[in-house]
C-alpha cells in the first residue's frame, strides 16, 4: 500500500533550481534514507511533502490515514 507518492517535484530559488522532476513513492513498510550534499534540497523535499512550502510544479499524495 502506496503511503505516500511523490510526482514530478520541482523548485527552485532566484532562478536556481533546487528539485528538478524528483518522483518516488513509499510504501507501507520500506525504510528509506536520504542522504545528500549541504544545498541539495533534501529540507526542501521534507518541507514539501510536509505541506510547510509548495513546489513550483508536481504533487504529493499522501494516503487518508498516513500521519507526517
Amino acid at each position: 500500500m502506496s503511503l505516500v507518492s511523490v510526482e514530478a517535484i520541482s523548485k527552485s530559488y532566484f532562478g536556481k533550481i533546487i528539485l528538478d522532476s524528483i518522483s518516488f513513492t513509499i510504501n507501507s513498510g520500506d525504510r528509506i534514507g536520504l542522504i545528500g550534499e549541504n544545498g541539495s534540497g533534501k529540507t526542501t523535499l521534507f518541507k514539501i511533502i510536509y505541506g510547510k512550502e509548495t513546489s513550483d510544479s508536481g504533487r504529493v499524495v499522501i494516503s487518508g490515514n498516513t500521519v507526517i
